[in-house]
């Protein structure tokens, strides 16, 4: 009996045309290391013909990730997983959850090259997914509740490739009121960091239930869940004296559901891009962030969060880090906030360690 992460052949070759757009998005990446090493295109090119029907699945199978071995010519992460996303492309003849993994490799390559791009990646693969291509995506099983194939307990179920599944899984489900943004509108332009370091104060969690209040008075059943983020949610974390909320809502390009309420409630857009929205009190003290329902982002800041509250060796390793990047001098907020990732994606990959043990 086929595996459910298999579908039909018909099926196999409408998501295959898709599989292989996600994975050329990212082929420069690969090829700026490695301009000589034609398997990725070559890998891409054949499931673009496998799509066509030019060529056939037998013939597919025998050659399937011919691609994942060019990954060792080169040496940045984005080029190994641009490679793989093309493996990924190629391997659809043979099990259509491979598409899903070659847009999860995308987009993972694409947040190693620039912090912030997966997310945008992810916004454009379904957007360019057509009608049938994403019925036929929508048989596959949701990851983790199938062993019969990648989408199981493997390599694709697991880390920023399984979050990144779950986002485009959880986007197939969904159809936009409209297409979502495809740029960064930072309101007001860039505003240099004049804050310090506070201590641990007992009035930010209060100040985060009287703002989530606020928030479900606003926009009522609109918001899904609410939740206090950032350094002010970790009792003991020093922290900027900022407040940060994350709220999840149906639907992001649906802004007349909560932005309008929002701003009418006397919150200010701040932030406007791709799949995330973000306004502030005018005093600037309370960030709220919305995402869509299942967003991978909220489970990072859920991640950092819950780890640090209960990790005093990495609380400490935070607070030292901010404390020495709050020293130097910085023309925006968010230059500041891209400085810390080094040591926050260490810090979630010892969180997600400590969670499988």
């Amino acid at each position: 009996m086929l595996s459910p992460q298999s579908l039909s052949e018909a099926d196999r070759r409408l998501v295959a045309s898709w599989a292989a757009d996600c994975a050329e998005r990212v082929l420069p990446l690969f090829e700026a290391e490695a301009p000589d090493d034609d398997r990725p295109r070559d890998a891409i090119a054949r499931a673009r013909a496998y799509a066509s029907g030019e060529l056939d699945t037998a013939g597919e199978i025998r050659r399937r990730f011919v691609a994942n071995q060019a990954s060792q010519v080169v040496t940045s992460t984005a080029a190994k997983a641009a490679a793989w996303s093309a493996g990924q492309a190629s391997g659809v003849a043979h099990m259509g959850a491979h598409a899903l993994g070659a847009a999860a490799y995308a987009a993972k390559a694409a947040e190693l090259h620039q912090a912030g791009a997966g997310t945008t990646e992810i916004a454009w693969q379904l957007e360019h997914l057509s009608d049938p291509a994403r019925t036929a995506l929508r048989l596959l099983p949701a990851l983790g509740t199938d062993p019969s194939g990648p989408l199981g307990t493997g390599l694709l179920a697991s880390g920023v490739l399984g979050d990144n599944i779950r986002a485009i899984q959880n986007g197939l489900l969904r159809r936009p009121c409209r297409r979502d943004v495809t740029t960064l509108e930072l309101v007001g332009g860039p505003e240099p960091v004049r804050v310090e370091l506070h201590d641990a104060d007992p009035e930010w969690p209060e100040r985060y239930l009287e703002h989530r209040q606020r928030i479900l008075d606003a926009i009522g059943a609109s918001a899904v869940a609410i939740e206090h983020i950032g350094s002010t949610s970790v009792p003991g974390l020093a922290a900027k004296p900022i407040v940060d909320l994350v709220v999840a809502v149906e639907d992001i390009t649906a802004e007349e559901d909560y932005l309008d309420p929002l701003l009418t409630a006397g919150y200010v857009l701040r932030v406007r891009e791709p799949r995330h929205r973000m306004v502030r009190t005018p005093e600037r003290d309370v960030h709220v962030h919305l995402y869509e329902q299942g967003a991978p982002e909220i489970d990072e800041y859920l991640l950092l969060r819950d780890h640090l509250r209960s990790d005093a060796d990495d609380r400490a390793l935070y607070e030292r880090t901010k404390r020495e990047l709050l020293g130097r001098s910085w023309n925006d907020m968010n230059d500041y906030a891209d400085a810390k990732t080094e040591v926050i994606l260490a810090i979630k990959a010892r969180a997600r360690a400590a969670l499988s043990r």
